[in-house]
């Protein structure tokens, strides 16, 4: 073999390498259907209506998890953990509405917490995302509700998924979901959130014994 096919071989085995990687989970179309269009309802509304940061500025690998309780008093949580620069971290910031009836609107009360953490524990969190097939998810629960905690969770990333082939992802549940909640969990942990905390919050939640 000549030396420049050599040369040629070394660069192509690690590219061959990066694109190797399948989609672990099974594809459901109908649900990716059902995805899509949510996406495009999402993509007519914005989270700074309401007084939250919007997705579409995250510019670093981002994860959010949004705790909405359904009662006026209660405090509503946002849990963003982001990688990029620097070392990974989560912060976390605490609400209150403002307005309920019309438009939902919220207030930022106290000050934004930040924990950092290792890129250790954001592999393994991404590890556990693909896992739990995260992103073929369906974005709503087709159970009907009244009353319930919400709990909604984003990640956006710099390239696409290969099981969706998209870089943003949504799911929101209030009945019970053991796979989606296991992630809610992981991410509550990460940052020192623990199961008192949360009760204290929400006034118990599925994250209670």
């Amino acid at each position: 073999m000549k030396p420049k096919a050599v040369y040629l071989l070394l660069f192509l085995i690690p590219l061959t390498s990066c694109f190797s990687e399948k989609c672990n989970c099974p594809v459901d179309e109908e649900i990716i259907e059902e995805n899509i269009q949510a996406f495009k309802e999402i993509e007519e509304s914005s989270w700074t209506e309401i007084g939250l940061e919007d997705y579409k500025s995250f510019n670093r690998d981002t994860y959010r998890l949004i705790i909405f309780p359904t009662w006026m008093n209660s405090e509503i949580s946002e849990y963003r953990m982001e990688n990029g620069l620097g070392k990974p971290k989560i912060s976390v910031s605490r609400y209150k509405r403002i307005e309920w009836i019309k438009s939902n609107k919220l207030k930022k009360v106290g000050e934004t917490k930040e924990f950092v953490i290792s890129e250790d524990e954001w592999a393994e969190f991404e590890k556990l995302v693909t896992e739990k097939c995260f992103w073929t998810m369906s974005v709503r629960s087709k159970e009907m509700y009244l009353d319930g905690t919400g709990w909604i969770l984003e990640a956006k990333k710099g390239t696409e998924n290969n099981c969706s082939n998209r870089n943003y992802h949504i799911v929101s549940r209030v009945a019970n979901s053991p796979a989606y909640f296991d992630l809610c969990d992981k991410l509550l942990r990460l940052a020192n959130s623990s199961k008192k905390e949360q009760d204290s919050l929400l006034n118990k939640s599925w994250t209670s014994d």
